[in-house]
């Protein structure tokens, strides 16, 4: 397991088993943190629940020696998804790029991108039904 802080963001990659989930707090701030699919190495892929704000959301993946950091807006009600930006952090915690990818996904069956919009959706679904 290995944790990096990028500023107040608190990012957690671990090897998780199933679909359990990580919490821990760090300056009063929860993140939670769910094992949404793993890449070809193995690595796991996570969807950063604290980011999730409605239907917008982060996912978080090993890239290298440093953390890809992929921003999505789902469509729900029309079963769409949308990766707003990408960014890229150095190992030591630092912005190495970020750029705008405002394009459509579409998100496959048992993907982490299908599984973490399901995820969202489904939170979004139960919030708006309180």
């Amino acid at each position: 397991m290995f944790l990096k802080s990028f500023s107040s963001v608190v990012v957690a990659l671990t090897l998780l088993v199933g679909n359990t989930a990580l919490a821990q707090t760090t300056n009063e701030h929860l993140a939670f943190h769910v094992q949404v699919g793993s890449d070809n190495d193995g690595n796991p892929i996570i969807l950063d629940a604290g980011s999730v704000q409605g239907s917008e959301y982060t996912i978080l993946q090993k890239q290298g020696n440093g953390i890809t950091k992929t921003t999505f807006r789902a469509s729900c009600a029309e079963g769409r998804l949308f990766s707003q930006t990408s960014s890229l952090y150095s190992a030591d915690g630092k912005l190495v790029s970020k750029k705008q990818t405002n394009q459509e996904i579409t998100p496959q069956p048992g993907t982490p991108e299908a599984n973490s919009m399901e995820i969202v959706c489904h939170t979004a679904n139960n919030e708006g039904n309180q």
